[in-house]
């Protein structure tokens, strides 16, 4: 599950929820987005909106680029190559 941490009103935040749509339905990924004002645990990104958590971890920060995001998506390195070696 992925976490779009945004502001309203935020023009990043807007073309970011845009991108993660696409990537929605490109993909099959399961996102949301939340309101930073709304809930106190995400006030420590405030200057580095749009925030993509994975797991609640951040995963990609100021950015609302389709392929960024796309990027960020992918599982870490370690797990690539765990599948790429069939290692259980």
């Amino acid at each position: 599950m992925y976490t779009l941490v945004v502001r309203p009103g935020c023009h990043l935040c807007e073309q970011a929820e845009q991108s993660m749509t696409e990537l929605e339905a490109e993909l099959g990924i399961v996102w949301c987005s939340q309101d930073i004002d709304s809930d106190p645990r995400y006030s420590t990104y405030s200057d580095d909106l749009p925030v993509l958590l994975r797991e609640g971890r951040p995963i990609a920060r100021l950015t609302s680029s389709k392929s960024a995001l796309a990027r960020a998506l992918k599982p870490p390195l370690w797990h690539r190559l765990r599948n790429s070696l069939h290692v259980n």
